[in-house]
Order: C-alpha cells, then structure tokens, then sequence
C-alpha cells in the first residue's frame, strides 16, 4: 500500500528510503500531508521558541516562526545535525538532513523523523499515543499503554501467536469516528528484547539493526496485522519482579484518563491541537473499560488469562 503523504526530496537515495518507510507504515490520513526534506547542513534556529520538551536523542522547541497565535515547533535530533520545522497552521514538514544523519537513516527513521510525522499528522486530527493494539477473537478492541519496559511488545507478539488481530506494539494514533474514538496503527514488525524473544520461543524472527531486537510481522506468528480498532478494553500494563501470576485490577474512568495524559506526552504542546488531543482522551476512556495489568510468566502457559481476567 502506498502511503497518501507526500515526499518531496531530491536525493535519490534518501528519498526511496523514506518512501519505502512511509509506505510500510501504512498510514493514510483524511488529507494532504507533505515531508519536504533536503540534505544539508541545518541552520541554526533564530527564535528557538519559549518551552522544550526533551525525549532520547529529540528535542521538541513550541513557539517557533510565524503561522498564527500557537506559532510552530522546531524539531531537534541529537545525535547527529537534523532539524525539522512545522508552522501552526501547516501541513508541511520542512526537513534538514545532514550528511552524518543520512549515514545513520534506520535511527533517524525511528526516532527523529517519526516525531516529525507524530507532529505532522496531528494537522489532520491523529494524536499519537504509546500503546499496542489488537483485536481479541471475539471483534473486541483492546488497547494496551505503558513505557518502554512494561510488557507492551511481548504481549502483542503472544497475542498474536494466538491468532488475535494485532496492528502495532507501541506506535497509535487516536481519531474521532462518528461512533467513537479509534485507535490506527502504524505498521512495522514487533519489536522484541532478548527476554521477551526467549519466553515467546518462535522461529521467524529477523533482527532490528541498531536495536538490539529482534522483530515478528503478526502473520508471522499466526496472527494478522489490522490497520484499527475501536478500543473496548484498556490494559496499563507493568513487570514485576520475580515471579508473580498476571492479575488486573479496574480502573475508574478519572485514573484512566490520567495515565493516557501520561502515555500521551505530545498533548502538552501545540495549544491549538491539544484540546482535541484531550477531548480523544477523555472519550476513550468512557468508551472503555480500563485496567491495571501486572503481567507474569505464567500468561505464557495460560495465554487466554488476559481475556479471562477482563471478561
């Protein structure tokens, strides 16, 4: 499939990586969106903006350049020179590469450009948040969020193994439908620690280079990739230590919608999209029943625990 945003960049090589990228990812929103991008030194920001917010190797400035009242961001990548800039009112991503960035293109995919393409699409109303996604056997949604540590991507890959819909480990976008709020995935494979590869212990995986991981396409594991779902079921997940069993404690509808804040860090910036960033928010969490899921080794012997727990 390929993707309805556009790419302007006249490098030839950078340009079929990032298309490729893109249209993997599988992400088609209501309305034209375009990543201009050269390589080439980037210049040095005239008004660096009035906040910052900093992730690993990204820095996010708000209040930057003209574009009306919110102005614009200016985004950052650390690791080696590379700058994009977003007006308020726009639908262009404007990209600066540099050489030492393009010779690191599978890091900068994932980390700066995605942050680049997580601001960009929220112009069309897609507000990203940190979570998984799947469809369980009987058509239910289920959203599962949580840190980098928290179990998001070994659960996805055992769902999938026992053949639920799965559409990504931890990369979502909330849009409103006229029935209810509504999770896309942007495709790419599970990506799994050696911890979490040992205990799934299935063939097919390829490794991530620079990740430190290894990757599982759903189909690989007999599950199936699917593109959305409308979230009937929240889990928040975390992993103990030792060896404690899977238990799942529900949540009030006011805590649950404190920890998708949390597992939505981007809602603190831009002024101008992050009323509806909230209001998405606020309508997953009534339309779903949420949970507190601590996840134990013995999910992997009683896979179908989850569903039991949540039923």
């Amino acid at each position: 499939m390929t993707s309805s945003i556009s790419l302007i960049c006249a490098e030839p090589t950078v340009r079929s990586t990032i298309r490729n990228w893109l249209d993997q990812a599988r992400l088609d929103p209501p309305g034209p969106l375009t990543l201009s991008v050269e390589v080439g030194e980037p210049a040095a920001g005239d008004d660096l903006g009035r906040a910052v917010f900093e992730q690993p190797e990204v820095v996010v400035r708000s209040g930057v350049g003209g574009g009306g009242p919110g102005n614009g961001v200016r985004i950052e990548w650390e690791p080696a020179p590379a700058v994009a800039e977003l007006a308020s009112g726009g639908t262009t991503a404007r990209v600066t590469l540099s050489l030492a960035a393009v010779s690191r293109m599978d890091e900068c995919l994932r980390t700066f450009l995605l942050t680049v393409l997580i601001f960009l699409l929220r112009r069309r109303g897609w507000h990203h948040i940190h979570a998984a996604t799947a469809l369980d056997p009987t058509g239910r949604g289920w959203l599962i969020a949580g840190d980098t540590h928290s179990g998001k991507s070994t659960t996805a890959a055992l769902l999938a193994s026992c053949g639920w819909g799965v559409g990504t480990d931890d990369i979502t976008f909330l849009t409103q439908t006229p029935e209810c709020v509504t999770g896309l995935a942007f495709r790419e494979p599970i990506a799994l620690r050696p911890g979490g590869y040992r205990l799934l212990r299935r063939d097919g995986a390829v490794l991530l280079p620079g990740r430190r991981k290894v990757g599982y396409w759903p189909e690989d594991l007999g599950g199936r990739w699917i593109a959305r779902v409308e979230p009937r079921v929240i889990l928040f997940t975390s992993v103990p230590q030792g060896n404690a069993v899977t238990e799942a404690h529900p949540l009030p509808r006011r805590e649950a919608l404190a920890e998708l804040i949390r597992w939505s860090a981007w809602v603190i910036l831009e002024p101008e999209f992050a009323q509806h960033h909230l209001e998405l928010l606020a309508g997953l969490a009534r339309q779903a029943q949420s949970y507190r899921v601590t996840l134990g080794r013995d999910l992997f012997s009683r896979p179908d625990r989850l569903a039991e727990l949540v039923a």
